[in-house]
């Protein structure tokens, strides 16, 4: 088994990440990315700007966001569903889908999700009659319809619970967003004429996530090909990997000083990899980012411990609530607090942090003052403070 350095597999890495993708102008060049990254999570935190925006542009400088809303609702060539979270993925992968759709219209067994679905169930056809007659709704257009509950529920829409489950078992789909409210509309209405919507079978969705896993990662342990679209059971994944392995299409790879793990990544990448180069660039990366959000994968191959902070009690906290990585070249050498004041249209840099492993700190903060400039203009910002 042919085996690489930890450097060449973060150049692989990052790499594949970016190089790769965000290639063009426009929203053609958005479409690019999500196609090749396979998703691309949705996040509703603003202190920055929105995470699925900032993963498109850290690979694509002349982004905008109104260019996700354009893929989705005018040109439907990506649509919302379930990835690891809630995603944008490329239409052409939605069949690919369908089987956790499907598995998706099981009724709940568990006693509190089982009785919320019951007192739902009633509004699946109102919902979809409304629908149909009106056009597309939000959640919104349903809030009359709310029930006062003595338990920990506290009062809830039984609606607004039905609108979950019809999206998510496929009977509805989001057609736009509206200032980044969700709106729903019949899965026909939604879906290209001509799309393929024939139900694949479980190996095929094995398939399709682990090479869509390895084209956007470059490179990847079976753990974390399983983590990253969650189509399929670990049983087919594992048996659909060492088929691609037997027949040439998949490789079989160590990492030196990571002997124990087995990565996968594909031979013409494997061809490349003597003249890959990474560019000594400074991106400020979302916490979301597909490259990182992964922390074990990032610990094993960048000696990169991160935790998303937020969620943690303020007095925890140790680098701050919204916490980037910052990528320099093929490494991860920094870690950065900020927050966008729209009113003074000021980029504020609460922190920063620096990894010890980091050398020619200088070269860095000028690298690092530029790609805060442009942050902040991304941001809608005029300034850095």
């Amino acid at each position: 088994m042919e085996s690489i350095s930890k450097a060449q597999a973060r150049r692989l890495a990052v790499s594949s990440s970016f190089n790769s993708s965000g290639r063009g102008r426009g929203r053609k060049a958005a479409l690019n990315t999500v196609q090749h990254l396979g998703y691309v999570q949705i996040d509703t935190i603003s202190v920055i700007e929105r995470a699925h925006h900032h993963v498109f542009w850290s690979r694509q400088p002349n982004y905008r966001p109104d260019f996700l809303n354009q893929l989705l609702a005018k040109d439907r060539s990506v649509f919302e569903q379930w990835a690891h979270a809630v995603a944008y993925m490329p239409m052409e992968d939605y069949r690919f889908y369908l089987p956790k759709m499907e598995a998706d219209r099981k009724p709940p067994t568990a006693k509190g999700q089982k009785e919320r679905y019951e007192a739902a169930k009633p509004y699946f056809k109102r919902i979809l009659k409304r629908i149909e007659n009106e056009g597309a709704l939000s959640s919104k257009d349903f809030e009359h319809d709310k029930i006062a509950t003595s338990n920990a529920w506290g009062p809830w829409k039984p609606s607004k619970y039905a609108i979950e489950i019809l999206y998510s078992q496929g009977d509805l789909m989001i057609s736009e967003r509206r200032n980044f409210q969700r709106v729903f509309d019949l899965r026909e209405r939604v879906l290209p004429h001509g799309l393929d919507t024939s139900m694949p079978t479980a190996e095929e969705c094995a398939e399709h996530q682990i090479r869509r896993t390895i084209r956007a990662m470059g490179l990847a342990r079976e753990a974390e090909i399983s983590k990253h679209l969650q189509l399929v059971n670990r049983k087919t994944l594992q048996s659909v990997l060492r088929e691609l392995v037997t027949t040439g299409e998949l490789e079989a790879i160590k990492v030196r000083s990571l002997q124990e793990e087995v990565y996968y990544t594909f031979p013409d990448l494997m061809e490349k990899l003597t003249k890959l180069r990474i560019p000594k660039k400074v991106r400020i990366l979302s916490p979301f980012d597909n490259l990182v959000i992964q922390r074990e994968r990032m610990k094993l191959l960048f000696g990169f411990e991160y935790t998303i902070e937020c969620y943690v009690p303020a007095a925890k906290r140790k680098f701050g609530y919204f916490v980037c990585p910052i990528l320099w070249g093929s490494e991860m050498v920094a870690r950065i607090d900020m927050k966008a004041d729209r009113k003074s249209r000021t980029l504020r840099v609460q922190s920063i942090h620096y990894e010890e492993h980091l050398k020619d700190r200088d070269r860095f903060d000028d690298a690092l003052q530029k790609a805060l400039l442009e942050f902040a203009e991304f941001n809608g910002c005029t300034s850095v403070q």
